[in-house]
């Protein structure tokens, strides 16, 4: 059932954004759900709206568990029945994993709720109708306690107890609404007739079905048509006809209390991420609590109570969380009862998950763009390039949880957050907006709303803009920096410098390619190599700085293509006179044999670019060793960071295969490479003369 709930969300979220709309009230299926909503067992749809096969949302589910395993409303339910082996326990184990029971039960007791003329109770009548006209989340029974006080039921999603109503005793039934605060009670009027009787100053009163008969629970040749009892003298009171139509009955208000241009009695704050639900700062009216004092609370998630508090002195300062398990809306209320359980507030608050416009992204470079996330500590998390799948929890507008990237170069970090179109109206009494999100470039507001001219732009209407939060860091003088080279199939990070590196700083350097982590340093000195590397592909290298409380610090993101530097060209040389030049980690040098022009008898680790290893020979002759060392091509970038940071400014280079003249951006070859008017693959540069 756990796993069936797992595929049911997954559904219900994608139907939501592929509708752009948070309602799930026709996410609805499973044949047995067809014949309890036929029995009148559940309230707000038909058997029409049960209209999507079960396998589309569970294309895996067992063939037994079909018998009991419907969506309601976008919900997995249980569907409790004296038919279904295991019953009970399986009861048990889906209110532990908070999976809501819908009982499918024979219609006797107070079950049906859909106006049908029923036996309840030891009497006939048209039972309640709430099918229609009443947000199920926002309406509930009242029902008579054992002190005669009216006190708070389930929500109409459930069955009531036997206590809500019993009409052949007098005890009618009752329903509560509240509405952000204003309360409003109603009574359930059932369709009746009656006739006068002037004699003894009273009435006879039956209750009939839409047809007007009537039959008698206890006597059947009681029964009667309304031709006999027309006949008797008995009538209907205009009040069960309405637009031409016979009522099964109506609702009628009793009394509203509070006042909606008024404070509500109870409010309270509440927040959602990632799947948790808190509630706090639960406040009171004192001008109405003070002469009915609450003595305790209890907070309902989707129409079940989760919690029953007493400590009501503290309730302030408490914090109140649980899981959500459902889907698109959840619906939380908070309701207030006297000491003889009657309510004295309530208040009920929706959290929809906010469907927005998705961020455009396409105008960002794909490699140096970055999801940025925040965890529970706000710490930040940035190191997946926009070029893979998206976190879990980038971002959840309902949650005040908004998309946020960077992009970075050359040591500069600039944030934004995605703005998605909406509209919004302004409330001068309390001094705040309201904001209804809009779908694509609509036009269309609600009465009293508009849309922000920040949504067209040369006369296109946008579905939504970057807005920058702020930069971090400065191209000429990096916070951090760190110089890369590439060979065929590696990449080598040599050192972390910059501005924020100091001695008595202690920072982690964890080393990403591609999103993809890959090891971690604690000294800014230590190199750090990529290995096992495609050749001829550019990868994008993100170091991340955090401190020893994983605070995140900075970062430095660079993109290198693999490439082997030209390989040293002898061409020009006699090779009885030339000699291969090795030198080990102190630097002293070996003078090796005579190597031919094809460099084919160069020992192995001549040279190694990526680790600043050059290819070096000497020429000797006539007692003279001149020294060269090979130049292989390159490009080069120069920033200001060198004139303002001497001491660790660098000098950007890249190796170029072959001639090529193409560059990346903000690098240049240097004009050595080029002679005759040909390019170059490289050079020999005379290091130094030995000897006259």
């Amino acid at each position: 059932m756990a796993e069936y709930r797992d595929e049911t969300n997954i559904y219900v979220d994608w139907n939501v954004l592929q509708t752009m709309s948070p309602d799930t009230s026709k996410i609805n299926s499973g044949d047995v759900l067809k014949e309890i909503v036929s029995s009148g067992i559940v309230a707000d749809i038909t058997a029409d709206d049960v209209n999507i096969d079960i396998e589309e949302i569970l294309p895996e589910i067992k063939k037994s568990d079909k018998e009991f395993v419907v969506v309601y409303k976008g919900e997995l339910c249980y569907a409790s029945s004296k038919n279904v082996s295991n019953n009970e326990n399986q009861v048990k184990w889906c209110k532990d994993l908070g999976i809501k029971i819908l009982e499918f039960t024979e219609p006797e007791g107070i079950v049906v709720k859909n106006g049908k003329y029923e036996l309840v109770n030891g009497i006939y009548l048209c039972t309640p109708k709430l099918d229609d006209g009443f947000v199920s989340e926002k309406t509930r029974y009242l029902e008579l306690g054992s002190n005669d006080h009216l006190t708070p039921g389930n929500w109409i999603t459930s069955n009531p107890t036997e206590n809500w109503y019993d009409y052949k005793n007098s005890k009618w039934a009752n329903i509560y609404i509240e509405n952000e605060g204003s309360e409003i009670y109603y009574v359930w009027i059932p369709r009746y007739c009656f006739k006068l009787d002037q004699t003894n100053q009273k009435s006879d009163v039956k209750f009939i079905d839409v047809d007007n008969n009537y039959k008698d629970a206890e006597n059947s040749n009681n029964d009667k048509t309304w031709e006999q009892l027309e006949t008797e003298g008995y009538q209907v009171p205009e009040a069960f006809e309405f637009n031409g139509t016979n009522l099964a009955g109506y609702w009628a208000m009793k009394y509203t209390a509070g006042d909606i241009t008024k404070p509500s009695t109870i409010n309270f704050d509440m927040s959602v991420s990632k799947g948790n639900i808190t509630i706090k700062n639960i406040t009171l009216n004192a001008s109405i609590t003070a002469s009915n004092p609450i003595t305790k609370y209890t907070i309902a998630l989707n129409g079940n109570i989760e919690r029953t508090i007493t400590d009501v002195e503290n309730i302030t300062s408490q914090l109140i969380e649980f899981k959500t398990y459902k889907a698109g809306n959840n619906t939380i209320n908070v309701t207030g009862l006297n000491a003889n359980d009657e309510i004295v507030g309530s208040m009920t608050k929706e959290y929809s998950p906010a469907i927005v416009n998705k961020p455009e992204l396409s105008q960002f470079n794909q490699e140096t763009t970055f999801y940025v996330t925040y965890d529970e500590n706000g710490n930040e998390h940035s190191t997946t390039p926009i070029s893979k799948e998206m976190p879990q929890y980038w971002y959840e507008y309902g949650e005040s949880r908004w998309a946020n990237i960077v992009t970075r170069n050359n040591g500069q970090e600039i944030y934004y957050v995605w703005i998605p179109r909406y509209s919004f109206k302004l409330d001068q009494t309390n001094q705040k907006s309201t904001i209804k999100f809009l779908s694509g470039t609509s036009t269309q507001t609600d009465a009293g709303y508009q849309i922000p001219e920040a949504f067209t732009f040369n006369g296109q209407e946008l579905t939504g803009y970057w807005a920058m939060k702020y930069t971090a860091g400065d191209e000429h003088a990096p916070r951090f920096d760190t110089e890369v080279v590439a060979t065929n199939n590696s990449i080598r990070t040599k050192g972390i410098t910059g501005t924020e590196i100091g001695e008595n700083k202690q920072y982690k350097y964890k080393y990403y390619i591609n999103g993809d982590y890959k090891g971690e340093k604690n000294s800014s000195g230590d190199n750090f190599e990529y290995t096992g590397l495609s050749s001829g592909t550019k990868y994008t290298i993100l170091v991340e700085i955090r401190d020893n409380e994983d605070k995140y610090i900075g970062s430095i993101v660079k993109q290198i293509s693999t490439i082997e530097p030209n390989k040293p060209d002898l061409t020009g040389f006699k090779e009885e006179y030339t000699h291969y030049v090795t030198y080990d980690e102190e630097g002293n040098e070996t003078i090796g044999n005579t190597i031919k022009n094809d460099g084919s008898n160069a020992p192995e680790g001549w040279y190694d670019y990526s680790k600043s290893r050059w290819a070096n020979i000497v020429v000797q002759a006539n007692d003279k060793k001149v020294y060269y060392v090979w130049i292989p091509r390159y490009e080069f970038m120069i920033t200001s960071a060198q004139q303002k940071q001497p001491a660790i400014g660098r000098t950007e280079v890249r190796f170029i295969k072959d001639t090529s003249t193409d560059t990346d951006s903000g690098y240049q070859i240097p004009e050595a490479f080029k002679f005759n008017g040909k390019e170059l693959t490289g050079y020999w540069a005379m290091k130094y003369t030995a000897g006259d």
